[in-house]
């Protein structure tokens, strides 16, 4: 079937809906009137809801770094990481941002982290509880917030016993300041945190990462396995590249946002190939 074929057979099945053949009457509570205002809308209406697509928010719509905000620079230790993390929340928090998001590997094993197995998961539920009670800590000091833990799937019970589900964290959530939500993993789980009524900050979550801007970004950067450098962002600042030999940022390397529907990352594969060309020729592999 062409698809000018295939364009005919759903608009004579609109034209159809809208003469009430497709439309069965069902229990929805709606009254006999409102069902009757249903079938009467115009044809012109359906076709238009049909074949027309709202754009989705996006977190490039929202990316406007401070081009004047001091580098970061690869972190040291997980010491480093945290505690540069926890600034980026509050800067994001302090700045009216509400919903940002968190993302680092929790766990130094990159192996350990895509195993899958259940050891794995525990190491990198209990650093990220590690990370959660540190920016817990620090928005209650320095921002004087009220804070609600939220953890989804195996992560609230590394979290302790304060925390509580997504779908109990609602209500919660709704009478104070910042909920952290950790691991959220299918979409449902990204949206339902996205909607909670207050400022939202997610916390390593899986699977649609990108989903809102980044207080804190960390990418190690790979070659030859050993690190190269990697790419980071603290709010309100930029994403950089900084190389592992050095130290420092690689200034003719600007990172743009890559869209993925509904989400935005950081493109680093120009970087990549950079850094791997660089430490290939320092290293004489």
């Amino acid at each position: 079937m062409t698809e000018e074929s295939v364009r005919t057979v759903i608009v004579l099945a609109v034209l159809s809906a809208v003469d009430g053949s497709l439309i069965a009457p069902h229990s929805t509570g709606r009254s006999a009137a409102s069902h009757s205002s249903a079938r009467s809308a115009p044809p012109q209406l359906f076709f238009n809801n049909l074949f027309s697509s709202t754009p989705q928010p996006n977190p490039a719509d929202e990316y406007a770094p401070d081009a004047g905000a001091p580098p970061v620079g690869l972190p040291t230790s997980y010491e480093d990481l945290h505690a540069t993390a926890v600034d980026g929340v509050l800067a994001a928090v302090a700045a009216g941002v509400e919903v940002c998001e968190v993302d680092f590997p929790p766990i130094a094993s990159v192996n350990a982290r895509g195993d899958g197995s259940a050891k794995s998961e525990a190491l990198v539920a209990a650093a990220n509880a590690k990370f959660v009670a540190k920016l817990t800590d620090g928005l209650k000091r320095r921002a004087k917030a009220t804070v609600t833990v939220i953890g989804c799937g195996g992560a609230r019970a590394a979290l302790g016993a304060g925390a509580v589900t997504l779908r109990d964290g609602a209500q919660l959530a709704a009478t104070g300041d910042v909920a952290l939500v950790v691991s959220p993993a299918d979409i449902e789980q990204w949206e339902a945190a996205a909607a909670l009524d207050c400022c939202v900050v997610i916390v390593n979550g899986l699977l649609n990462n990108g989903f809102a801007q980044h207080a804190y970004f960390y990418k190690p950067l790979t070659a030859f396995s050993a690190q190269t450098g990697g790419c980071v962002r603290r709010y309100p600042g930029p994403y950089q590249i900084y190389d592992a030999t050095s130290g420092k940022v690689v200034d003719d390397l600007e990172v743009t946002l890559v869209r993925q529907g509904r989400r935005a990352l950081p493109d680093t594969k120009q970087a990549q190939m950079v850094l791997q060309n660089r430490f290939g020729t320092a290293s004489g592999a």
